[in-house]
């Protein structure tokens, strides 16, 4: 059956789960939009399958054969993450695309929250050397390991990160580092389910895995280390709460950090069905 762009139901919304298998961050809405389509010719990129944005028997054959891209969280756990990072493929290509500073103690940040600040020429290298060309490796390299500004942000704002490449690093670098730097302070992940693993590496992949404070009259690390506590006496079903409280360290200033919070509250309750991932 050829899906094309105003089609609907369960086919496209199987075909948006393929194609969320290549890291489209699609919504599982069961609708053919522009962001489908996009993701449609991403996809025959990827697969090199050149061909109209429209998704062909070959075409979903080839997605419906592809393995879970990272099993420990699943597409849909991958998904979560790369959406709370970017929001979704056609925000990446509005927002994204090229070096950001988010603002505050951030670095640079290319693709998928990749904070430059907290990376050296090696790993750069060995994070980017195949997506990027040398030239924008080495002027990324002038802004590794700083605090961003916006000199530093006019230095590199040029280069072009493509979504494929963002998505690249994304599944084969940062997600594995960021599960193993949970796993180092939660154990527990290792035996939790897919959605609530994926709750605690979304917030260690925004907030980092250290647990002490960097702030002791604010204590802004209190809710990261009664999680670790909850985790160890296997009072699973109170961490959410924790998540909540979190909330209290940006309030209205912040509004992303806090729905980020209550996202990842919400998925270890209830599981990927809200969020519209499975």
């Amino acid at each position: 059956m050829l899906l094309k762009r105003g089609d609907s139901g369960e086919d496209v919304r199987s075909l948006q789960r393929g194609l969320n298998k290549l890291g489209s961050l699609l919504l599982i809405d069961g609708h053919f939009g522009p962001g489908t389509g996009d993701a449609v010719m991403d996809g025959r990129v990827a697969l090199r399958q050149p061909g109209p944005p429209e998704a062909d028997d070959a075409f979903q054959q080839a997605l419906a054969a592809l393995p879970d891209p990272f099993p420990a969280l699943t597409a849909p756990g991958m998904t979560f993450i790369g959406r709370a990072e970017v929001s979704g493929p056609r925000e990446y290509q509005m927002k994204y695309k090229n070096p950001v500073w988010p603002g505050a103690r951030s670095g640079i940040t290319i693709g998928i929250g990749y904070d430059l600040r907290f990376a050296d020429r090696a790993r750069l290298d060995a994070d980017w050397g195949g997506q990027l060309t040398s030239d924008a490796v080495k002027r990324l390299a002038g802004v590794l390991g700083a605090v961003g500004s916006a000199e530093l942000l006019s230095r590199v704002r040029d280069i072009e990160v493509p979504l494929l490449a963002a998505v690249s690093v994304f599944l084969r670098r940062s997600l594995p580092g960021t599960l193993q730097k949970t796993l180092s302070i939660y154990p527990q992940a290792r035996d939790l389910t897919p959605a609530r693993r994926t709750a605690l590496v979304s917030l260690v992949y925004n907030r980092g895995s250290r647990l002490r404070d960097s702030n002791p009259a604010l204590e802004d690390r209190r809710e990261m280390r009664t999680i670790r506590d909850l985790l160890a006496g296997a009072r699973f079903d109170e961490v959410a709460d924790q998540l909540d409280a979190m909330c209290r360290l940006w309030g209205p200033a912040m509004p992303g950090l806090v729905q980020r919070r209550r996202d990842e509250a919400r998925l270890w309750r209830s599981g990927f069905a809200p969020f519209q991932l499975d």
